[in-house]
């Protein structure tokens, strides 16, 4: 993986995450972690690899989706148990992308929530900065024709229960309806913001969700909470963050440190995590 002038930020990376194999990403600043959850994404095309991702056939429509770029796409296959997969293009609802600050867009409450899986209109009306590049959600991939299916849109008693999950049910009363309309990035703390992205991920329902500093606002009680609220849905996780206390939501530990431009030495281990070494790390 390189950066736009060719300087190589990860070399020779190879990695497979399972279902609820969380991973955990850390390294010095600079050292292409967030880089390295783009790319995962599709959000990052510099450099040469691929990235493939596997899901039970019958979830998604049998026809493939071609993806640009310089990651190959990885053709149909059987695994051991005979059970037929296939690759998927990134740009599904199989994947959930949360940056450090969610993407707000000008709307009501309820739409904040249903963005960006029911409220692609809502793209065009964000009280945030503009992004660069893609939006933080992979939307569904509408190519040659081809539309991954949206879930069951979420039903009213649904929106309040994901409020009440991210432990953000006091907003409702405070604003008034889901049909209350508001400066949504200038109303809320950047700690509320990342709870109701969260409050999004769990009304969605991808495969994965790339965490890159999603919580970093938040106290660790609710970091805690949040973290217990995606793995009991289900979801697969990649994380970036720098807290010690982030080791225990996390099975494996990719450690990336930082390397000269022209390197040819791998920069990069993983490891699984062994709790009790790190509360001793913790105590010295």
């Amino acid at each position: 993986m390189r950066t736009p002038s060719k300087a190589t930020l990860v070399r020779d990376l190879s990695l497979v995450i399972n279902e609820k194999d969380h991973l955990l990403v850390t390294g010095p600043s600079g050292s292409g972690k967030t880089s390295l959850l783009r790319a995962l994404a599709g959000l990052w095309s510099t450099g040469r690899g691929r990235v493939t991702f596997y899901v039970d056939d019958g979830q998604y429509p049998q026809s493939s989706i071609s993806s640009d770029g310089d990651l190959p796409e990885a053709n149909t296959i059987h695994d051991t148990h005979g059970e037929l997969k296939r690759h998927i293009n990134r740009n599904s609802r199989g994947i959930f992308f949360l940056p450090q600050r969610p993407y707000m867009v000008l709307g009501t409450l309820r739409q904040q929530l249903l963005y960006p899986m029911w409220a692609e209109d809502a793209v065009a009306n964000s009280d945030s900065a503009k992004p660069t590049g893609l939006l933080p959600f992979l939307m569904r991939a509408q190519i040659s024709g081809n539309e991954i299916e949206k879930p069951i849109k979420p039903t009213n008693d649904d929106l309040i229960q994901a409020l009440e999950d991210v432990r953000l049910g006091y907003i409702l009363p405070r604003f008034g309806s889901l049909d209350s309309t508001c400066e949504w990035s200038s109303v809320l703390s950047l700690g509320e913001q990342q709870r109701l992205a969260f409050a999004r991920l769990l009304l969605s329902k991808p495969k994965l969700v790339l965490l890159d500093e999603s919580t970093s606002a938040l106290d660790e009680a609710n970091e805690a909470h949040l973290y217990r609220q995606i793995g009991a849905a289900g979801i697969t996780y990649i994380s970036i963050g720098h807290r010690r206390t982030l080791y225990d939501y996390h099975n494996r530990n990719l450690s990336i440190s930082t390397t000269e431009p022209n390197s040819t030495q791998r920069n990069w281990h993983i490891e699984l995590i062994n709790r009790d070494t790190v509360y001793n790390k913790l105590k010295l």
